[in-house]
């Protein structure tokens, strides 16, 4: 399981360097501005191409990782 921590590794960095999450059951979302994404305690919040807003529960998350050119997630991150 992912912990706020870890998330905030991602989040907080500076500069901020773009990010994928990948949830339990396939969903991805990928961060490439600090200002796509919350961080709460216990919940991500993000919007969808919509203007839908996603509550992400951190129990879900099931990898985070950063993107590489080509938006594809560097093997073996977390």
């Amino acid at each position: 399981m992912i912990r706020k921590e870890d998330i905030d590794s991602f989040a907080l960095a500076r500069p901020f360097k773009p990010f994928e999450v990948r949830l339990n059951d396939g969903q991805r979302f990928r961060f490439r501005k600090i200002e796509q994404f919350l961080v709460g305690r216990t919940m991500m919040i993000t919007m969808d191409r919509r203007g839908t807003a996603k509550f992400i529960n951190m129990s879900l998350i099931s990898t985070i990782g950063p993107l590489t050119r080509g938006n594809r997630r560097r093997p073996g991150s977390r």
